[in-house]
């Protein structure tokens, strides 16, 4: 499966962001994409303005830029996002105040915009199992995260290892997670996300403090 199929779903290949989808799909995300996509929000109708900044905070979250990602995303109309691809940018919000322990944020997002989030959408299961992450129910959200690994579609599995390692750090499971983590090197040159997965690996592969006696 190429790129252009893979970006199907929360990248529209057609409008007035139509160039930024083409340079996409050859040349992956980038900081020249970014820029087509400022430049062609300049000379956008007003009704399009979100679904260009939806598509910029979601370039930023998946280059790794998880705190300039966070900026545009709180900035965007979500009620404005046309419906081809709100819930993606929704779940994909949620997943970026995940990365970045903003548990509140992401918590306050998957309730409001619930309708939007869990309208079934391949990313739906991946923003369940964060919500049952952040409320404490980990091995719920291994359950999820488990479970969401084994689909077939890209799309659904798209970070979710990284969000099932957080969670089975969180039951003492590290054996599990450092071979979750074995899989990350392909996050390598993502600023943030590396920086994530990084922790991720050295908290997998720590010895295990000994209880002290008393």
């Amino acid at each position: 499966m190429g790129l252009r199929d893979r970006i199907k779903g929360f990248l529209k290949m057609s409008g007035p962001y139509a160039e930024a989808a083409q340079y996409l799909a050859s040349h992956g995300y980038d900081r020249e994409y970014i820029a087509i996509l400022d430049r062609l929000a300049q000379g956008a109708k007003k009704r399009d303005i979100p679904d260009g900044m939806a598509l910029k905070a979601q370039g930023l979250l998946f280059m790794g830029e998880l705190d300039e990602a966070a900026e545009v995303f709180a900035q965007t109309d979500a009620r404005g996002v046309s419906r081809e691809i709100a819930p993606v940018f929704i779940n994909n919000y949620i997943l970026c105040l995940f990365f970045l322990d903003r548990f509140k944020e992401a918590g306050e997002i998957y309730k409001e915009y619930n309708d939007i989030a869990l309208d079934g959408s391949v990313y739906m299961k991946r923003s369940v199992g964060i919500a049952e992450h952040i409320s404490g129910r980990y091995e719920n959200a291994v359950t999820v995260f488990v479970k969401l690994l084994t689909e077939p579609d890209p799309r659904c599995t798209l970070m979710a290892d990284i969000c099932l390692a957080r969670s089975m750090l969180r039951l003492d499971m590290a054996p599990r997670a450092r071979e979750i983590a074995n899989g990350f090197a392909k996050y390598h040159g993502k600023s943030q996300i590396t920086r994530l997965t990084d922790k991720i690996i050295m908290k997998s592969t720590a010895p295990k403090k000994r209880k002290k006696k008393t």
